[in-house]
């Protein structure tokens, strides 16, 4: 019971943090009014890989005494990012709703210009723009960053978990090690 609330109240604690980081980073694109331009995107993937990454080791070097097999390792990153989906969704609710409600309108706008930019015809972009419309909420986007930081971290703790994963070896193994050294 107590390994399992040191999982996740380790899980909570790095998840809040990468979640503060994303915020951080987000609130300087928009100030630098950059928050519209896709090419800075991929700098929150890296936020992440290096956030999970960071937060898989911490784990297993100061909570669970050096060693994680890859199930676990997985299972926690996964978990970290699910507490910074859940961090970024208040934000982004705040963002929404108080901080610049007409976001969402600017985001559908860019959405428009983009499909006229790559040839969408205006009967085809009005008819994507009425189905965009009835997604344009806030708490639509709260779910929709949820399930995707719990994909993404599946998908990133697949990875980084492979590079985190320690095993403890028992005597058999050390032995057979020696024995084969010799």
């Amino acid at each position: 019971m107590e390994q399992k609330s040191a999982f996740r109240k380790s899980a909570m604690i790095c998840g809040l943090y990468i979640g503060i980081a994303l915020i951080i980073y987000q609130v300087i694109l928009y100030l630098t009014n950059q928050n519209m331009n896709p090419s800075f995107g991929w700098i929150t993937y890296v936020i992440l890989t290096v956030g999970v990454f960071l937060s898989q080791t911490g784990y297993r070097d100061n909570v669970i005494d050096g060693n994680i097999k890859y199930s676990t390792a997985l299972r926690y990153g996964v978990s970290v990012m699910i507490f910074a989906g859940i961090i970024q969704s208040l934000y982004t609710v705040v963002l929404f709703k108080y901080i610049d409600p007409s976001l969402l309108e600017k985001i559908s706008n860019t959405q428009e210009e983009f499909m006229k930019h790559k040839g969408f015809s205006d009967d085809e972009i009005e008819q994507m723009s009425e189905i965009m419309l009835k997604f344009r909420n806030p708490f639509f986007y709260v779910f929709s960053n949820l399930f995707g930081y719990a994909f993404y971290g599946f998908i990133i703790s697949l990875v980084t978990s492979f590079f985190v994963k320690k095993e403890k070896k028992n005597s058999n193994q050390i032995t057979n090690e020696l024995d084969f050294k010799e």
